[in-house]
């Protein structure tokens, strides 16, 4: 059975999974790891692999510069009318961007329909304006109701922000999150890898800091270890560094 190692950029993240898998390169070897799970593992491990993919998006994206931005209604709003209604404020705030030289914008949005509807967004900053002056504005443009705004705050340790933003269950094969098609995504790339007599570790690249190591066996396709790095110095990663 042939071994490959997907390495992943996503920012200042590097992350690397080594497994073996009959299946030609480039085919989902996750397939394999369900094939066993009941239906509320299953939903769980998709789950966890729709927040890996969008942690991953967040950090190719978006950094210390950038928002984190709730929008509310005064009053109920069905989810439908929701979506509308967060369409055309990311209207207006492109026109808006556009107008005063902020370029184009970035943004990834989930609707949440627990209580009252309610949207969480992660927008690209307000170049040159505080964080006072840039709430002034998007309260303006959204003119729906109360609105929170704050810097970006990233973890890298696990998918803690993904996790808030994703934490609603939604029906089979709908969408988790939408984002404008601007968004750059990750690199990934994936080799086949030659079989070691001894038992190797995967490496720390030069210039990263190790997060997480993990090194687990299944009985259908043998040993997967995975690997999660961040660059040193990266922009968001000073705080975690100085506390490790």
């Amino acid at each position: 059975m042939p071994k490959y190692r997907k390495k992943i950029w996503a920012g200042d993240v590097y992350e690397v999974e080594e497994f073996y898998s009959p299946r030609t390169i480039g085919k989902k070897y996750e397939r394999i790891l369900q094939g066993n799970l009941t239906t509320e593992e299953q939903a769980k491990r998709n789950l966890e692999l729709a927040r890996k993919k969008l942690t991953r998006m967040i950090n190719a994206n978006f950094g210390a510069d950038d928002y984190f931005l709730t929008l509310t209604y005064d009053g109920a709003v069905e989810p439908e009318e929701a979506k509308r209604k967060i369409a055309n404020f990311f209207r207006r705030l492109k026109r808006w961007r556009e107008k005063n030289g902020q370029g184009a914008l970035k943004y990834i949005s989930v609707l949440e329909t627990k209580g009252r509807c309610h949207h969480h967004v992660i927008i690209n900053g307000l170049a040159g304006l505080s964080l006072k002056d840039a709430w002034e504005i998007l309260f303006g443009l959204w003119g729906e109701g109360y609105i929170f705004l704050k810097r970006l705050k990233k973890s890298q340790e696990d998918t803690r922000l993904a996790s808030y933003i994703t934490k609603e269950n939604i029906k089979k094969g709908a969408k988790r999150w939408s984002c404008s098609r601007n968004l750059e995504k990750p690199k990934v790339k994936v080799e086949e890898v030659a079989e070691s007599k001894t038992h190797r570790p995967l490496n720390v690249p030069k210039g990263y800091i190790r997060l997480v190591y993990t090194e687990n066996f299944f009985s259908e396709i043998g040993w997967v270890r995975y690997l999660k790095a961040v660059r040193a110095g990266g922009e968001d990663y000073g705080e975690y560094i100085q506390r490790k």
